[in-house]
């Protein structure tokens, strides 16, 4: 019996070991209660790409509950769209096996050169960031600082990795239970400079993507992150998105055409230092924007100069 592989080293598949693993998964099982030395719990969510389950390995009694998540390709994928789906596999991989960081979630295992492909993760208690704030009826000031500095803190050392996240979203943040954030969501992340391969297909994410972002030759720059991070920031602040549309085209216009409205006219409680860092967070230009390093250090210093502020936000 295989004992379950921890921190693999990742390789990206070729195309060829692509096609050749996908025609050769056609003649096995879509669904398996054991893949690799990971038995399956219950699955946690389908979309697109991929379907996620609960797991545990598979020397362990299942007693002891599932503490890890898989994620699998999606089996009803075309051979083309799988590929894909491999690719944003490998770049998620690669980007959490890479970024050593506690706001990051990190990679366990993979299979990236065969059938059936699939990360391990841990499995994290607690909720996503856009369901606290959609369950919430206001949310301290303090608490919101808390939670957005060590977002900062996760894009910050995956910058200082040469990694872009380029998915930066609500649905893309856990609160633990102690309150500690996590960053997910890593498989549109590129290296620095990289030619970039974006869906920008979903309106979700849409209200978040930097306008560079959209362009035909957009290459990964840290900048748009930080774009990214203003909008949660923004949102978080006001229960509003600072770029609006019906279809993820007009989103775009207003990304590119439109200034979001004054935080502090919005939201008076919000403290003008961090109405001006969001501000320019925000910059159409992304040479104009601060770095995430400046971020983090202003973040830092608003969150310990209201670290006892009991002004509760409205949601």
């Amino acid at each position: 019996m295989t004992d379950c592989r921890i921190l693999t080293t990742v390789t990206v598949p070729t195309k060829r070991t692509i096609m050749q693993s996908l025609a050769a998964s056609t003649h096995t099982e879509t669904h398996r209660e054991v893949v690799a030395c990971w038995q399956l719990g219950p699955q946690l969510t389908g979309g697109r790409w991929y379907e996620i389950y609960q797991a545990a390995p598979k020397t362990v009694s299942i007693e002891h509950g599932f503490g890890y998540v898989i994620k699998m390709i999606n089996p009803k994928l075309s051979q083309s769209n799988a590929a894909l789906a491999i690719d944003r596999l490998s770049r998620e991989a690669i980007a959490t096996e890479q970024i050593l960081h506690p706001n990051v979630i990190r990679l366990l295992d993979a299979e990236l050169d065969q059938a059936p492909f699939f990360l391990v993760q841990p499995w994290i208690e607690g909720r996503s960031y856009d369901r606290f704030l959609s369950n919430s009826s206001q949310l301290s000031l303090s608490r919101m600082l808390w939670a957005m500095r060590q977002i900062a803190e996760g894009i910050t050392a995956a910058h200082e990795s040469n990694r872009v996240h380029l998915g930066l979203e609500p649905a893309h943040i856990i609160l633990g239970r102690t309150g500690r954030a996590t960053l997910l969501g890593w498989s549109q992340s590129h290296a620095c400079g990289e030619k970039t391969w974006l869906p920008n297909d979903q309106m979700q994410l849409a209200r978040y993507t930097a306008p560079e972002c959209f362009e035909t030759d957009y290459v990964a720059d840290k900048a748009s992150d930080v774009y990214a991070l203003g909008a949660l920031l923004y949102q978080s602040l006001t229960q509003k998105y600072p770029f609006v549309g019906s279809s993820i085209a007009e989103i775009t216009k207003a990304h590119r055409h439109q200034i979001p409205a004054d935080l502090q006219f919005i939201q008076p409680l919000c403290p003008p230092v961090l109405s001006s860092l969001v501000k320019e967070m925000l910059f159409k230009n992304p040479r104009n924007r601060p770095t995430s390093r400046q971020v983090l250090n202003r973040l830092i210093a608003v969150e310990i100069e209201h670290l006892t502020d009991q002004t509760m936000i409205p949601l």
